[in-house]
């Protein structure tokens, strides 16, 4: 930061022993979400499994966060429907195929427990029903205990051949069906390919397991957590909803697109790389007017690279004090530390093994574990540049995960049950149909939490 201006970023190599400093007269965060915050249903050799990319650690608030930037709904994770333990999708089944979900007796949930739907109108009342409600029905099932759930592929293959008597024709349709749907995995989660097969199934004639996931931070795909940024001039309410450039946060010169900008959770791929081409344009008429360079301190940069590389400082001093580096009171391992943080966040902060519930008093014992993790995270050790980019994707997670809780103490209500749920809080209020903002000051260390109106656009 030079003063109240974004004015570049520090980062290494891992594959060469360099330490960079980047000066930009505007910055442009697009460096994903966040997955592997909560832990994931997926343990031992299925470690690193998940629907969202394992390499998106939380970079993008983590920048955007510690330059002081204000933050938006950091409550609001997603929690997609999988094909259990692979994570395959599940969505060309559902709009494609036209399959039906089912409890473990058959029955359609979506049709028995429609009249729970009424209770969340008018969103429950919409159609489609949105995705966390659909999540929510299924949960209610598994809790009264009729589950597994499935997905009825093979029925819905049926269905699509039911009408076909020529046998010729029948044989095309099944092989122009059989490729569309395996496709759909071969493209973008071959574990469940490979899944299927360890278990003989084919799905053409058995149904299959599905999940809800553990939760994960994005702004593009039914999520919305990430920065505030300025609107459209033409579309924008008010001045508070525009502050001069598309897409720069309340940071002059740091502007987010994808899912490191908040409150746009149906962006999806097309949505994101538009808004990007908008972030760019918009910090390209930034630099026109703002064209000073940056003025980067040496003392700063110093410090900077220092901090950074601590990690690999703190193995190399205390390495040879015991045989196996995992167990050593003097650092942490990144994977270590992971874990911890994933315990955290699963049994506080309503992940998956707790159906995705939790309070008050859960959120503040989880928000007095994540201040040791704090103090922990001084003593990351990493052995080689590859764990120094572990340590540090850690340390995005953690900034991650106590916005993600403040914020969800901060509304005082449930607005997306079968993403969270909060049980001292079971409803949607009135009062709280409004953005649940956040904001870290560089300078004190502390939280602000702030409430924004919604404003209907005509």
């Amino acid at each position: 930061m030079d003063g109240d201006r974004c004015v570049g970023a520090a980062g290494f190599s891992v594959r060469e022993n360099k330490f960079y400093i980047f000066k930009a007269n505007a910055v442009l965060d697009v460096m994903g979400g966040a997955v592997h915050i909560f832990r994931p249903r997926s343990i031992g050799e299925g470690l690193g499994r998940s629907w969202y990319p394992p390499f998106n650690s939380g970079a993008s608030t983590y920048f955007t966060l510690k330059a002081g930037a204000e933050m938006t709904c950091q409550e609001v994770r997603f929690v997609p429907v999988r094909f259990k333990d692979s994570y395959g999708p599940v969505g060309a089944w559902f709009l494609l195929f036209k399959a039906k979900a089912t409890n473990a007796k058959g029955e359609d949930y979506m049709e028995t427990r429609a009249a729970e739907l009424e209770n969340w109108a008018p969103y429950g009342t919409s159609k489609p029903t949105p995705t966390n409600l659909r999540n929510y029905l299924m949960l209610q099932e598994l809790e009264a205990g009729n589950g597994p759930i499935y997905m009825k592929t093979d029925e819905a293959i049926k269905e699509l051949m039911a009408d076909i008597t020529d046998e010729k024709e029948a044989k095309r349709k099944m092989k122009e069906l059989e490729s569309e749907a395996w496709e759909d995995f071969l493209d973008m989660t071959i574990s469940q390919a490979l899944n299927w097969a360890s278990h003989n199934v084919s799905p053409e004639e058995t149904p299959s397991e599905i999940s809800a996931c553990e939760p994960y931070f994005i702004s593009s795909h039914s999520g919305a957590s990430g920065a505030w940024v300025s609107g459209p001039k033409d579309l924008s309410p008010s001045d508070d909803y525009h502050w001069g450039y598309d897409n720069m946060t309340t940071i002059k010169g740091l502007f987010a697109a994808g899912d490191a900008s908040g409150a746009s959770s149906h962006k999806f791929s097309s949505g994101s790389f538009t808004e990007g081409r908008i972030a760019a344009k918009a910090a390209l008429a930034f630099i026109v007017d703002n064209p000073d360079s940056a003025n980067i301190d040496n003392e700063k940069i110093k410090e900077l690279k220092e901090k950074i590389l601590q990690p690999l400082a703190t193995f190399e001093e205390h390495k040879d004090y015991a045989n196996d580096e995992d167990v050593n009171p003097n650092f942490i391992k990144p994977k270590m530390f992971m874990f911890r943080l994933q315990k955290i966040m699963d049994e506080y902060a309503g992940g998956a093994s707790v159906h995705f519930k939790t309070s008050k008093a859960l959120l503040e014992k989880g928000l007095e574990f994540l201040e040791f993790m704090k103090e922990d995270s001084e003593k990351l050790a990493a052995k080689d540049t590859n764990e120094l980019m572990r340590c540090w994707e850690n340390i995005h997670r953690l900034w991650q995960a106590e916005s993600h809780i403040r914020t969800m103490l901060f509304r005082e209500e449930t607005r997306w049950p079968g993403y969270y749920f909060r049980t001292d809080h079971p409803t949607m209020k009135e009062e709280w149909k409004a953005f649940a903002n956040c904001k870290w000051d560089p300078e004190t260390g502390e939280w602000e939490m702030i409430k924004r109106e919604i404003k209907e656009l005509t």
